[in-house]
């Protein structure tokens, strides 16, 4: 939180250190519509300038913007100020590397041992700053260079949850010839519409919307547009792994590497093994860095989508875009977004502080009558049953809280995942109940 787990002093300190560590050159600088933001934001300006770098300044962009003016810009590295999803409250960063990609677990080793060493890092010469207020621009002109336009256009409500998103979703779908309602569509510090989170329960009146305005789906974006959340013509918000099939089929990924998160649903995986593709997992939030390992044509997580043919960045804009465009040439798989995939997918996210390692027993032990066939640890811990379900525990990696994931073909047996997952967090709880 903003002047209290991070303040302007620590963020000036790790983007001083960020760029000693990458070098002197160019660093791109943006900011969500959050006032701490733009606080936080000038703090990273003031350090690259002060260690004789040259800070290129986007200022209020999405996150995705961010990442393709790094790589347009030709940056050594690019700092997005946002704090995504989370509450209006929280404040953050993400650093992306001249590809535009998130910046690596080696690079963050680097970063992490040089801010450990007491060491001189301003620079004689001041680096100079430079504004540059055309990348929004140029970003829509490349998107919707990529895309025809529609020859039936879809009528879509485009909640942009009070975030920066709503600079260019819905001018680019309108340019592409797709009647577009706009909805939250200015930016504001204050989220007054709804939480920056889009999920069942923040898109409830948004839902009713698409169906009170008779559209053919809805879309909804997070605090800084890197997420895409879609709500089917009835009202009803739609599984991730919807979005993510569509994605895959617009790709027409065929024999080739998908990174999927852990967290990701088994719909998805059961549509990378029909297409013939090779499935790589992934930890959340991590899905990126496979991508030029294993040389993937896509990566998911839910909500989140990578086409490194566009970019090696998350991008909620782009994925509203190349769905919309599919449909539009595929009116028969709208028929998707209400039928669902025949899985049942269920996320819990609790307030709660646990004890890793007595999570991890207490997990074997109560989940061991539904006959265990794997038990993975490469992301929190999942557990693997015989009928294909699954349940996986995980700590958040940006908010203080447990996250419990569950998935199963019958909605009975998804309730008695949940029912005993929350057992065992109960049980490994530390602290005060």
């Amino acid at each position: 939180m903003f002047n209290e787990t991070q303040s302007p002093k620590q963020v000036f300190k790790i983007a001083e250190t960020i760029v000693f560590t990458f070098g002197k050159g160019a660093y791109g600088v943006g900011w969500d519509g959050r006032k701490t933001s733009a606080v936080l934001a000038q703090a990273v300006i003031s350090a690259a300038m002060g260690v004789g770098s040259h800070p290129i300044v986007f200022g209020l962009v999405p996150t995705p913007v961010l990442a393709y003016g790094t790589r347009l810009e030709k940056c050594h590295a690019g700092f997005a100020v946002t704090a995504s999803h989370n509450p209006v409250e929280f404040s953050g960063m993400k650093v992306f590397d001249g590809s535009g990609m998130e910046m690596s677990e080696e690079d963050e080793a680097r970063v992490e041992r040089a801010l450990v060493i007491d060491s001189h890092k301003a620079s004689k010469n001041f680096g100079v700053r430079r504004e540059n207020d055309y990348v929004v621009d140029i970003y829509k002109e490349e998107l919707l260079s990529r895309f025809p336009r529609a020859t039936k256009s879809l009528v879509s409500v485009v909640d942009c949850g009070n975030g920066p998103g709503a600079l260019v979703t819905p001018s680019v779908l309108m340019g592409l010839g797709h009647r577009v309602i706009p909805l939250n569509a200015h930016v504001s510090w204050r989220f007054p519409a709804r939480p920056p989170e889009p999920t069942a329960e923040t898109l409830k009146d948004t839902a009713k919307l698409v169906v009170g305005l008779k559209a053919d789906l809805g879309f909804a974006h997070d605090g800084d547009a890197d997420r895409l959340v879609m709500i089917n013509s009835v009202g009803q918000v739609v599984p991730d792994s919807v979005v993510s099939i569509l994605a895959i089929r617009a790709l027409d990924v065929k024999s080739r590497v998908v990174v999927l998160s852990e967290n990701t649903s088994s719909a998805v995986a059961e549509e990378v093994e029909r297409s013939g593709g090779r499935i790589v997992r992934s930890r959340i939030g991590k899905t990126f860095a496979k991508i030029v390992s294993e040389n993937a044509v896509f990566a998911t997580e839910p909500s989140k989508i990578v086409d490194p043919s566009w970019g090696l960045w998350e991008d909620g804009m782009y994925a509203s875009v190349l769905i919309s465009d599919f449909l539009s040439k595929n009116r028969e798989m709208m028929k998707l977004l209400t039928t669902g995939t025949g899985w049942y997918y269920k996320q819990l996210n609790l307030r709660i502080a646990i004890d890793k390692e007595k999570l991890r027993q207490t997990a074997e032990e109560l989940l061991s009558r539904f006959r265990v066939t794997e038990q993975r640890s490469l992301d929190g811990m999942k557990f693997v049953f015989k009928d294909g379900s699954w349940i996986m525990f995980r700590a958040s990696g940006t908010e203080p809280i447990t996250r419990i994931y569950c998935e199963a073909k019958d909605p009975a047996r998804l309730q008695e995942l949940i029912d005993e997952g929350m057992k065992c967090v109960d049980i490994a709880r530390s602290g005060p109940r």
